[in-house]
């Protein structure tokens, strides 16, 4: 069905509030403690050990990282010896990723382009296109995101994948007590949300009050992977989420559980290779 000029403005005024906040949050996370620009200066390593292992070697490979925002995974990529391309709809985001990919002297590059737009702005084929923490929530269109992934994808090129389970998404960030409090299944519309900061640092001003939130169940992502023309190789599913919730226990810096032994999907990740 085409979409009605009411619900494309609709869309279109979220994903510019959107883009305004995380212009702000950009400039917030260059100087937080979560992503600590400094240590990857120094030669942190911002990927976990299961990613690594999924993707597998990148040297001498040609990487798209989709709303890659800051940068920090990308140059971690690079220093692995992919050439790197990353993509984000913030320029404020973009600019610390240059800045910090030449500093290092990195093979990074980047492009400032909403993501679902990216066709308009860049042209060429990848051998990988990876996307990672926070970023299914902030698309409105999964189909077409994955239509995009596989657009720039060599044929038999890897897709990868990894982010909070829509199961995670579902539950409820308010209180203590472990339950689901946001819906699962996709809606037509995105849920705003109040602004408080940044999950980086909760205390930051920021001038945003809202953000705009879309939901996309584990089936919807499946299904807009395999229909854009690939054979998925593996969804693979973590007890853990990788930040704080209220309801959560922490084991580790990075690793947050349900409690009383819960068993719960919070993390995943997707490997697939367009046919």
């Amino acid at each position: 069905m085409p979409t009605e000029p009411e619900e494309e403005d609709s869309t279109a005024a979220a994903l510019d509030a959107n883009r305004v906040l995380w212009d702000e949050w950009a400039a917030i996370h260059a100087q937080s403690d979560w992503y600590n620009l400094d240590a990857v200066r120094a030669g942190a390593d911002k990927l976990r050990a299961y990613e690594k292992a999924e993707v597998g070697d990148v040297t001498d490979l040609r990487l798209l990282h989709l709303q890659c925002q800051i940068g920090a995974d990308s140059v971690s990529w690079a220093r692995h010896g992919a050439h790197v391309t990353g993509v984000d709809f913030s320029p404020v985001a973009i600019q610390i990723a240059t800045e910090l990919a030449e500093s290092l002297g990195v093979s990074a590059e980047f492009v400032c382009s909403d993501v679902l737009a990216l066709p308009e702005h860049l042209t060429g084929t990848w051998d990988i296109v990876y996307a990672s923490r926070g970023i299914l929530g902030w698309i409105s269109d999964l189909g077409r995101w994955a239509r995009v992934a596989s657009h720039f994808l060599r044929p038999g090129g890897t897709l990868y994948l990894t982010d909070m389970h829509p199961m995670a998404r579902a539950v409820d960030d308010t209180t203590d007590t472990l339950q689901l409090g946001r819906p699962y299944w996709a809606r037509t519309d995105p849920a705003r949300l109040e602004v408080r900061g940044s999950y980086a640092d909760p205390s930051a001003h920021v001038d945003s009050t809202s953000k705009f939130l879309w939901t996309h169940s584990t089936g919807d992502l499946i299904t807009a992977v395999a229909q854009a023309g690939f054979r998925i190789e593996f969804f693979h599913e973590f007890p853990w989420l990788d930040r704080s919730l209220p309801s959560l226990t922490k084991v580790s810096p990075r690793e947050f559980v349900p409690p009383n032994g819960i068993e719960l999907p919070l993390y995943f990740s997707l490997r697939a290779h367009k046919v």
